[in-house]
């Protein structure tokens, strides 16, 4: 009987490859159970932070439920007083039981030249109704024209629609838009007579 020799130059690569993978299996496996904590870890944040999220977007959906049915209940109660209502250009007067009260929305602009002329119309050549002194006050009524105008003041030369305005004691006229304002200073460079 003849016996079979093994060639060892064909088994020095097969246990080198072999030992070569044992040590790239062990060194992945330790890698795998370093990396199993902060897997959880990275996963339980992820979790925590999605139940965070609903727990805001319910926040968020209750207070704008609230601010809705305040809203609601506004509208209702303006409904109610609607009813007892009846407005007149520019006021709301509300009829309670023997009782009226009268709510006035204005607005209120300030002359910012002494002697302030304020004319029957939109124009320099409709009358002079009154003079407003400085800072003297009138209510807006709402009305502006249409077009703007350029007058010569003196040292300034404004571009400026009219403005019709209710003056204290009741009179209604027009002012240059230019020489009015929502707050009280003085126009500088206005020539006046």
């Amino acid at each position: 009987m003849s016996k079979t020799k093994y060639n060892n130059a064909r088994l020095v690569p097969f246990i080198l490859m072999s030992i070569v993978t044992l040590i790239f299996l062990f060194w992945a496996m330790r890698q795998c159970s370093s990396a199993d904590p902060e897997f959880a870890q990275q996963t339980e944040e992820a979790t925590r932070r999605s139940y965070l999220d609903t727990l805001q977007e319910r926040d968020n959906q209750q207070y704008f439920q609230r601010k809705l049915d305040s809203i609601e209940q506004a509208a209702k109660a303006a409904a109610v007083l609607r009813g007892l209502t009846t407005p007149m250009p520019g006021d709301s007067v509300v009829r309670g039981q023997g009782v009226r009260t009268v709510i006035q929305k204005v607005t209120t602009l300030y002359s910012t030249i002494d002697g302030l002329n304020v004319r029957s119309g939109p124009s320099l050549r409709n009358g002079i109704v009154a003079r407003l002194p400085l800072y003297g006050e009138s209510i807006f009524l709402g009305e502006v024209t249409d077009s703007l105008y350029q007058i010569d003041l003196g040292d300034i030369t404004p571009t400026a629609p009219w403005v019709k305005i209710e003056l204290p004691n009741g009179k209604r006229g027009w002012v240059y838009g230019a020489l009015v304002s929502y707050y009280k200073y003085k126009q500088g460079g206005v020539i006046t007579d």
